[in-house]
């Protein structure tokens, strides 16, 4: 019944606007090995990624899209690439606390970060070119990475989403985990 419950909601979601985004996220063995070892289900979080991507943005069209989760090559810092469907998220989301809780924040703040450069460049055809900033300049916070506007842009969005995407991501959990009435 849970996943009927799911899977209602995100029919409806279709529904309401006719046209929909439908990203697959996927990742190779030893990440979702990791993301389970931190207890992060990446279904549930590619459900949350359709259901809100569905809400913000009325699409002209049906869009499917793969991306691939990866765990980043540095310890504390998260990257997008730009031309490549894959989100480098930082393997270390204990920056915050060790508690559940606090690693699963670590985890949708460089989600939803990383998540929104994908956006950048395969939905509102922002050029590469337009980040104009070097490793450097992010592993510093310089002001030519923290003033650009695509990157102000990511953070706003991280900001503005992530307790909706907890809260949601909270919610369908609790409704897989429940028994079925039957």
């Amino acid at each position: 019944m849970g996943n009927a419950s799911i899977n209602c909601s995100f029919m409806l979601v279709t529904r309401l606007n006719n046209y929909m985004i439908s990203i697959d996220l996927h990742a190779k063995y030893r990440v979702k090995k990791w993301l389970r070892d931190n207890e992060i289900d990446i279904r549930l979080v590619q459900t949350c990624t359709n259901i809100i991507l569905n809400q913000i943005r009325k699409y002209k069209k049906s869009q499917y899209h793969k991306i691939e989760i990866k765990q980043y090559k540095t310890d504390t810092g998260s990257g997008y690439f730009f031309g490549f469907d894959e989100l480098h998220l930082t393997g270390k989301l204990n920056q915050n606390g060790w508690s559940k809780e606090k690693r699963f924040d670590t985890f949708v703040s460089h989600y939803l970060h990383e998540l929104r450069h994908w956006i950048q460049d395969n939905m509102l055809g922002v050029a590469e070119d337009k980040l104009n900033y070097t490793d450097e300049d992010a592993n510093k916070l310089s002001p030519v990475y923290c003033k650009n506007k695509w990157e102000v842009d990511a953070l706003r969005f991280e900001k503005r989403y992530k307790q909706e995407f907890i809260k949601l991501y909270r919610m369908l959990e609790r409704l897989s985990n429940k028994k079925d009435l039957i």
